[in-house]
């Protein structure tokens, strides 16, 4: 499967091994170490770990981890992953772009497009995501996206030295558009 996908402003597409150092960049951030539960300081061996196993994942349709590419700009600003869940037709959307383009929409056009393919391409019946109760912002991008609140987990995730509330949502494919 040639897995390119394509917004207004955006693609997403497979990394690279190139990828790495932009990536390592842009995750490099506390703020977004603490909400992601990502390692910080994030070195470029966490980034190259990390790419070295997603062709695996993709060819066996277990992951599809993919660049969010700003076609204006024309670097990575972001990644966006859908882990699947066969014997259950379901996909977990997990996401993050990089601190200066936060407020931007990019997020939301990304996702809309990954649950698109994920409905249509993969045929999945659900796609879900878990966030921070605290990262109101990426809450309020998976409900306008049309991702329902579906239940609240307390000191679900132990993150930078405390236990934090998650909060789950989702989208039936007979809910979409």
């Amino acid at each position: 499967m040639l897995l390119e996908l394509e917004t207004k402003r955006l693609i997403l597409k497979p990394f690279n091994k190139e990828d790495s150092m932009r990536i390592t960049e842009l995750a490099n951030d506390k703020e977004l170490a603490t909400i992601l539960g990502l390692p910080y300081p994030y070195r470029l061996e966490h980034a190259q770990e990390w790419i070295a196993i997603q062709p695996e994942q993709i060819q066996k349709g277990e992951e599809y981890p993919l660049t969010i590419v700003s076609k204006r700009e024309g670097i990575i600003v972001g990644t966006i992953t859908l882990r699947i869940d066969k014997s259950n037709d379901k996909g977990e959307l997990g996401y993050w772009v990089g601190r200066e383009y936060w407020g931007s929409g990019i997020a939301t056009e990304a996702i809309q497009r990954m649950i698109e393919f994920g409905f249509s391409q993969l045929e999945l019946n659900k796609i879900w995501a878990a966030v921070l109760s605290e990262n109101k912002a990426s809450g309020a991008v998976l409900k306008k996206v049309g991702l329902q609140k579906e239940g609240h987990f307390k000191q679900d995730r132990f993150a930078q030295g405390e236990y934090k509330d998650l909060d789950l949502f989702g989208l039936l494919k007979c809910e979409h558009g």
